[in-house]
């Protein structure tokens, strides 16, 4: 993972800070089962990682391969925050 932030130009810092991002984000939707105001942040929160990370790969033309999970990933939770 190291030498993929690398290759985008990022320091394993931003890839911790990213990482941890990711799972407060990942634990606030699941939460968001019992307290439903926290859906929304949470799902805008990971949806604009999402997009950052759909950025870096076009960026650096990774293969659609690579490209695939973020797209998913970011459309599924613009659908979550606009129905939540």
């Amino acid at each position: 993972m190291q030498e993929e932030f690398a290759v985008y130009g990022l320091s394993s810092s931003v890839m911790y800070v990213i990482g941890a991002l990711k799972i407060l984000f990942a634990t606030l939707l699941l939460i968001g089962l019992f307290y439903t105001q926290l859906v929304r942040p949470a799902a805008l929160g990971l949806a604009i990682l999402m997009l950052g990370a759909v950025t870096m790969h076009i960026k650096v033309k990774d293969p659609i391969e690579k490209l695939i999970p973020a797209v998913t990933l970011l459309l599924l939770c613009i659908f979550v925050a606009y129905f939540s």
